[in-house]
């Protein structure tokens, strides 16, 4: 349970800086996408477990990340899934919308969690799916969209909490609104 939620959105806009101040202009190398990795993973993490205990208003949930997805062509598997080129239709990028929970599952259980560099080689963005979705699609973010979507979630602070007692789960449901 997150009691305070401030140390855990502050934790978020650092890593919004981070992505501007070092992500988007260090050139790619192996240490930086170790670093890279476990910050994404975490601030996913992170954001799912606000959520999930109320610390994050309504609008969150309807929240609209814009990504790409490409279509799978192929099985994927333990042994090639880091050749997407052969995996996925990467030429015909389908531009869609999807909700945060979506966005942090699929990330939080990816399969392929692959980093997109520029012609400079820094860090563009990233593809990823998970175990699940492997052979339906794969989809990518750009950093500038991540960004935008983890400094909308560290400044999300409700001002309003309505808690219905659920019979059926035997618990309260939470609705935050900002």
């Amino acid at each position: 349970m997150i009691w305070e939620s401030s140390f855990w959105k502050d934790d978020l806009l650092v890593l919004a800086d981070k992505i501007k101040r070092k992500y988007q202009v260090t050139a790619f190398s192996e240490e930086i996408a170790v670093e890279f990795e476990k910050d994404i993973m975490l601030a996913l993490y992170s954001v799912r477990k606000l959520e999930e205990t109320g610390k994050l208003s309504s609008n969150t949930k309807g929240y609209q990340i814009e990504v790409e997805s490409y279509k799978n062509i192929k099985n994927v598997t333990k042994l090639n899934w880091h050749h997407i080129d052969e995996l996925y239709t990467l030429d015909i990028p389908i531009v869609e919308k999807i909700g945060a929970d979506k966005l942090y599952n699929q990330i939080i259980h990816s399969y392929i969690f692959l980093i997109s560099t520029d012609e400079s080689e820094f860090i563009n963005g990233f593809y990823f799916c998970s175990d699940r979705m492997r052979n339906n699609k794969l989809y990518f973010i750009t950093l500038t969209e991540l960004k935008r979507f983890i400094t909308y979630i560290g400044n999300d602070y409700p001002t309003k909490l309505k808690y219905d007692y659920d019979e059926s789960i035997k618990d309260y449901k939470v609705h935050s609104e900002t």
